[in-house]
């Protein structure tokens, strides 16, 4: 039983600094190609929920509050209607935050540039 647990803690602390390996080499130059990447990770995103939850989604009272249940397109709708409002809310916000920036001397530059884990992290949350 101690080596799952042993095996589990170390492939954990591996996809950690695997993660923070990553974070960490996004520069100025490839914030651009993160951002881009974000959006495809939000459109897998999109079609993985889509074919699976819409069981998840039946079974939650908040979103199934229906007399009749809706048949299952509809929940495979609203997962991806879910995502894409989520991109949305953090594009936005990334954008108003990031308005009027003349050159990389503002300080707001290096939210745009930096703080990937925060970054992810507060998508993941909208999402």
């Amino acid at each position: 039983m101690w080596a799952a647990s042993c095996m589990a803690s170390c492939c954990a602390a591996c996809a950690c600094e695997a993660c923070r390996t990553v974070v960490g080499s996004i520069g100025r130059r490839s914030a651009r190609i993160a951002y881009c990447g974000l959006f495809a990770l939000s459109l897998f995103a999109s079609w993985a929920l889509r074919e699976v939850a819409a069981p998840l989604l039946q079974s939650i009272p908040w979103i199934n509050h229906f007399h009749k249940t809706p048949d299952r397109e509809w929940f495979e709708t609203d997962a991806v209607l879910r995502v894409s409002l989520g991109n949305f809310v953090f594009f936005t916000i990334l954008a108003i935050i990031m308005a009027g920036i003349k050159d990389q001397k503002d300080p707001r530059d290096k939210i745009h540039h930096g703080g990937w884990m925060a970054k992810i992290f507060c998508w993941v949350v909208v999402v």
